[in-house]
């Protein structure tokens, strides 16, 4: 090899070893991501409600936000609200043998649709860790941003709204709308690790009040899967009968639904499968970047539909988590 050739050679070894170390992340350093979204993080699964002990117009919403690298914010959700009496909707799914009666599965009223049928556009900045959404002739919200599990799994902690919203929950991760836990991997994971965080618009002999918690585990640790793939089935020693299943009999995206009820109430109406004011709790998915589950985000709308002279006072509406982040 000509001298000429090895210099250039070198030259070349030289620039591409320069090049590497001025790209190289210092040791402890996070690199910053290619996008202004929040941590990096594109899709959100996000439940938020306005719930207030001096009011009976109390709602709830759940959703998705997709943040764009350019700032822009598109959400779209299901919202239910006293103001609304709506009454529970059947999924089409049924429970066949999985320990709970063999019954269809109820959500909240209109759950069971085939898409989310209201949606919101904004723009959104993040300043440190905080994020602020403005959305268009609807106001703004504002979140603390954190990464339980770093470069998979956003958090997003509740701040304020100018839209009289109280409390929230929210995750993203880069996951696409259609990667879900499926009920056999549901069925399968470690429920004992699951916290349950809530915040529960509530009444007691008339007098509202919000059950507010946090701990773990859930009340039911151990599902048992149906027949078919949409459904799981418990039972807990009140005794109690739960179900979790999809929204509906076609539903592929992160959407799904608990329903419980007392056996003990049923049987007091000679009903097999209780049609009172049972608990209808739809949930989304909170799916990190590589696929991997950790639970849900999630609304309660059980509004009064069969004790009339209660009004709203019969009423359990509002917001909690099941997840595994810590």
């Amino acid at each position: 090899m000509s001298r000429s050739r090895r210099a250039s050679l070198l030259a070349i070894a030289c620039a591409a070893v320069v090049g590497a170390v001025g790209l190289t992340t210092p040791t402890g350093a996070i690199a910053a991501p290619d996008t202004n979204a929040p941590a990096g993080m594109h899709r959100f699964t996000v439940s938020i409600g306005g719930l207030r002990t001096d009011s009976k117009q109390n709602w709830v919403r759940l959703g998705t936000y997709s943040f764009t690298r350019d700032n822009k914010v598109y959400e779209s959700h299901f919202h239910w609200s006293q103001r609304k009496r709506v009454q529970r909707s059947y999924t089409g799914v049924r429970a066949r043998n999985c320990v709970a009666r063999n019954c269809v599965v109820q959500t909240a009223g209109g759950f069971q649709a085939t898409s989310m049928p209201e949606s919101l556009s904004g723009t959104y900045t993040v300043d440190g860790s905080t994020l602020r959404i403005q959305w268009e002739g609807n106001g703004w919200e504002e979140w603390r941003v954190s990464q339980p599990f770093e470069g998979k799994l956003a958090k997003l902690t509740f701040l304020r709204t100018s839209f009289g919203a109280t409390h929230g929950y929210g995750y993203g991760s880069n996951a696409e709308w259609d990667d879900r836990a499926s009920m056999a991997e549901i069925a399968a994971f470690d429920h004992s690790t699951m916290e349950h965080n809530f915040h529960l618009w509530k009444t007691n002999k008339g007098t509202p009040y919000l059950d507010e918690g946090s701990g773990r585990p859930f009340w039911v640790t151990e599902w048992h899967r149906c027949d078919g793939d949409r459904c799981l089935g418990s039972r807990t020693s009140s005794p109690t009968e739960y179900y979790l299943s999809t929204p509906n009999t076609t539903s592929r995206g992160r959407r799904d639904t608990i329903w419980h009820w007392r056996t003990s109430l049923a049987d007091g109406r000679n009903e097999y499968c209780y049609t009172g004011n049972s608990h209808v709790k739809p949930m989304l998915q909170v799916i990190d970047s590589d696929g991997g589950f950790h639970g849900w985000v999630a609304v309660e709308a059980s509004l009064n539909q069969t004790v009339p002279s209660q009004g709203r006072d019969a009423d359990d509406i509002g917001v909690f988590e099941l997840t595994d982040v810590g």
